[in-house]
């Protein structure tokens, strides 16, 4: 199941607010350039027990988060330009860590939930994914249906089990799902989320529309909307060897930061304000 920023915007007139709709050897690649990390008082280093949150540093460089018991949702972020093949065209990714999604690796208790969330940008072409999970066996058990730019998916809950996560159209995007044994027993909302680290200097997209994301609007926009950011790691990605600068012009910089955030807000209500934050960023 897909949910639209349509979708819960229709919805929001009998309920509240929602962004839900259903049906839902890398070359080039170098990191290069200074890395930084933030954490607030209520992050911890360690995600390998079931009471603390990696931090964004922990999910940056093991490319893996797990999650304590107290996480009811996860929201798995499909990174922008996901869509390019990671065997010749990783120089346009966003980073050569988590570049499809974020993470790329998820360990979860049983019990939680997990819904994606598009922020593969269509400017010029759309490029709407559907995300399958595999099994053990080789069986699909859950499709999140055609996910459009900013869409997400219905929230999925899957018994202990490991499972593959694939696109159905764009082979490449690959992503490994752990559900242990653990019981989940909270109703916290997480999630990861990128954005540059300062303006860019051209933040419109390809239709003249104007994107205000960056980390110091996300800095104001994520509490204003009822969101935690736990911790956020800045990075440098610059691996394309004939663009300006060193970035593919579409990530508009190659200064970024991860962002984990939280959030108690109902899971519609979240999901919508997200859809509308991923918009707002200035990928194209």
């Amino acid at each position: 199941m897909l949910i639209t920023l349509s979708t819960l915007l229709l919805m929001s007139s009998s309920l509240i607010p929602a962004v839900v709709t259903a049906n839902a050897s890398m070359s080039d690649i170098a990191d290069t350039g200074q890395q930084q990390m933030t954490k607030s008082p209520l992050q911890t280093d360690s995600g390998s027990n079931n009471t603390t949150i990696p931090s964004a540093q922990s999910v940056y460089t093991s490319q893996s988060i797990t999650l304590p018991t107290s996480v009811g949702t996860f929201v798995w972020y499909i990174v922008n330009e996901a869509h390019e093949n990671s065997a010749t065209e990783g120089h346009k990714y966003l980073s050569n860590s988590n570049p499809i999604y974020l993470p790329t690796n998820l360990v979860i208790a049983q019990g939680t939930a997990i819904s994606f969330l598009d922020a593969d940008a269509p400017w010029d072409s759309p490029h709407p994914h559907t995300i399958n999970i595999i099994d053990s066996s080789g069986k699909v058990v859950y499709s999140t249906g055609r996910m459009d730019y900013t869409n997400s998916s219905a929230p999925k809950v899957l018994p202990s089990g490991k499972y593959k996560v694939m696109d159905t159209k764009y082979a490449w995007m690959k992503a490994n799902l752990t559900v242990t044994t653990a019981k989940s027993n909270g109703n916290m909302i997480l999630g990861g989320f990128y954005t540059p680290t300062v303006q860019a200097a051209n933040n419109k997209d390809n239709d003249g529309g104007v994107h205000l994301g960056w980390l110091g609007y996300y800095k104001t926009e994520f509490p204003k909307n009822g969101f935690k950011i736990l911790s956020q790691y800045n990075f440098h990605y610059a691996a394309c060897r004939y663009c300006p600068g060193g970035y593919w012009p579409d990530q508009k910089t190659g200064d970024h930061t991860l962002i984990i955030y939280s959030t108690s807000e109902p899971l519609l209500d979240a999901l919508y304000k997200l859809s509308k934050m991923v918009w707002n960023n200035v990928y194209i």
